[in-house]
């Protein structure tokens, strides 16, 4: 009986084994696919800029390195809010902004972006905010 028992759990366990594997094998490989509008952006130390821009869709942003301070056009004191490495933040559709490092390490940023139309900008420049000086 016990070895009635035994043969019975180890083709159970191999019936899984199988069934398991096979929704891996039986998948099909990506064509075609790709993150084509994640791009990683390079801030140097001292006061270096994006410049004045926005993105036709939301753009997802995550500071790998330094700390990126963040300034929208639609503020009128212009007050920055800084982000550190390991940190990020959603720009929205059309949303003007800049991102500066005001600091004494390189920022490194990862953006995804969405939204992009084929052939088309995924950062359009925007002119300088009245209510920033820089």
């Amino acid at each position: 009986m016990r070895r009635i028992v035994s043969f019975a759990i180890v083709g159970v366990l191999v019936g899984l084994v199988t069934v398991v594997e096979s929704g891996t094998s039986l998948a099909t490989a990506p064509s075609g696919f790709g993150a084509n509008f994640t791009y990683r952006a390079t801030l140097d130390p001292f006061h270096s800029t994006s410049g004045s821009h926005s993105h036709p869709g939301p753009a997802f942003v995550i500071v790998v390195q330094g700390t990126a301070t963040k300034y929208s056009a639609g503020d009128p004191s212009c007050t920055g809010h800084q982000v550190p490495a390991g940190q990020g933040f959603v720009e929205l559709p059309g949303d003007v902004h800049i991102i500066r490092n005001e600091g004494t390490t390189r920022v490194v940023t990862e953006v995804t972006l969405f939204g992009v139309p084929v052939g088309g900008s995924f950062r359009p420049d925007a002119p300088r905010p009245g209510s920033c000086a820089f």
